[in-house]
């Protein structure tokens, strides 16, 4: 099993389907402050392609971490730089 991130905040968006789950990302990480971390958990698998492209067209957060292997749900580690 990966090692999951320490995260400051947690975000559980299981059973908001893409494009759904984008906006509510963003509007997360937008109340955060430069360097904490967020963990997003999520169930919809479209959001594996759809949201790491989305954070690199964006220089303020940072993809840290990806995990998959815990079933059904995804976790997403992301950086506010």
């Amino acid at each position: 099993m990966a090692e999951k991130v320490k995260a400051d905040e947690t975000l559980d968006l299981r059973g908001l389907p893409c494009p759904g789950n984008l906006p509510k990302l963003l509007i997360k990480l937008e109340t955060m402050y430069s360097g904490e971390i967020l963990e997003l958990i999520l169930d919809d698998i479209v959001a594996l392609d759809r949201i790491p492209l989305a954070l690199k067209e964006d220089a303020d957060y940072e993809l840290l971490k990806c995990i998959t292997e815990n079933g059904p749900n995804i976790y997403m580690y992301i950086k506010v730089n």
